[in-house]
């Protein structure tokens, strides 16, 4: 159970975690491959209730990290940092009531709808890890005009984590006029079914030049920082026809490799900005400030999977039909929350960690290499 559970998480911690583990995501794609099943409007429905809490979790998670003091490096200056990173769910991100979505042709195990005013709360990506209800799918026979049960499958249970690691690694080069540039690159990667990339840019301004009275004072700094940061993931699906439904499928469908090309892609766009205040007393460092961010991503289902319905001309009769795209969930989400965090340099060496307090805290903790 607990290797399901971890498997779960990797595919959304760094779908990235792929690039260090290649962490196998096979419960994520069953659990979405019996999703679709549903059909495309209670698919998408379903899909974004359960991950919605986990995609804006990995966009915050991406937008910490940028720094580690409130002064801007010196010109030439520069330095490595490797870090791990982890966003923590608040409690309402932990279930969602599946009454409340509006289900077309989902019922419950002895076949009525869901009743908005009766809440049925099931596990997201962060619940416990346990099953939910036993969900049945239901499509409309023409020829007796009665809904007739298709699939049935249980809502997927959660991870049994609240927390969701990330790791990454940056480099920051001091420019002219208290301005330093922060980059985050990890080219197209390839493993098993897994491929991404992520790339990221910040740029953090010394401001306490143009306040009066500031300048003069010794180890106090104060920055302002903007940064961006996207992450492109896709993991292979694999949806066939089954067992009991082969009967319904032409010779085309049942070719081993009609279905190829399933795929479950996630695009996230990170967006933060700070302000930071620091004191340097000897080799440590001490910060505070405020961030925004800004998060929105994209999970999509694309290729084509078999659905099976009725016909709605003669002869009224099942068929599988091809449901291309069947998933697109758009997920955003905007913050502000406290941070503070501590340096402690020696010679070329740091080590320092932080956290920020927000809807969704974060929690960070690193080393960094360099001349800074």
């Amino acid at each position: 159970m607990l290797k399901r559970s971890l498997q779960r998480l990797s595919f959304w911690a760094l779908p990235a975690l792929a690039f260090l583990l290649v962490a196998p995501a096979a419960q994520a794609q069953d659990e979405v491959g019996e999703f679709i099943r549903a059909g495309k409007e209670d698919a998408t429905k379903l899909v974004k209730a359960y991950a919605e809490p986990a995609g804006i979790a990995l966009g915050h998670n991406l937008s910490s990290g940028w720094f580690n003091s409130g002064q801007a490096m010196k010109p030439g200056r520069f330095d490595i940092r490797i870090y791990a990173s982890a966003v923590f769910a608040p409690d309402n991100a932990k279930t969602f009531d599946i009454s409340k979505l509006g289900l077309k042709q989902i019922r419950t195990s002895t076949g009525a709808t869901f009743d908005p005013n009766r809440p049925v709360l099931v596990p997201t990506v962060f619940g416990e890890d346990t099953e939910g209800p036993e969900l049945t799918v239901y499509t409309r026979n023409p020829l007796t005009n009665q809904e007739e049960e298709v699939v049935s499958f249980n809502s997927p249970p959660g991870t049994g984590y609240d927390v969701l690691p990330f790791p990454m690694a940056q480099v920051s080069v001091g420019l002219v006029k208290d301005t330093e540039i922060a980059v985050r690159f990890v080219p197209k990667t390839k493993a098993d079914d897994f491929e991404g990339s992520l790339w990221g840019v910040g740029v953090k301004h010394g401001i306490k030049q143009w306040i009066p009275g500031l300048a003069s004072i010794p180890g106090f700094d104060v920055t302002v920082f903007g940064g961006y940061t996207s992450l492109t993931s896709s993991y292979g699906l694999d949806v066939p026809l089954t067992a009991d439904n082969m009967q319904y499928a032409t010779p085309q469908q049942q070719s081993s490799t009609y279905y190829d090309g399933q795929a479950l892609e996630l695009k996230t766009k990170a967006w933060s900005a700070s302000l930071i205040a620091s004191k340097t007393f000897s080799v440590i460092t001490g910060y505070a400030g405020v961030r925004y961010s800004n998060v929105e991503t994209d999970l999509n289902a694309v290729g084509k999977y078999p659905v099976v319905a009725y016909r709605t001309t003669v002869p009224y009769s099942k068929y599988v039909d091809d449901v291309v795209n069947p998933i697109i969930v758009n997920m955003k989400d905007a913050q502000v929350g406290a941070t503070a965090g501590l340096r402690l340099k020696l010679a070329f060496f740091s080590l320092y960690g932080e956290y920020t307090l927000a809807k969704y805290s974060t929690a960070m903790a690193g080393i960094g290499l360099g001349w800074n």
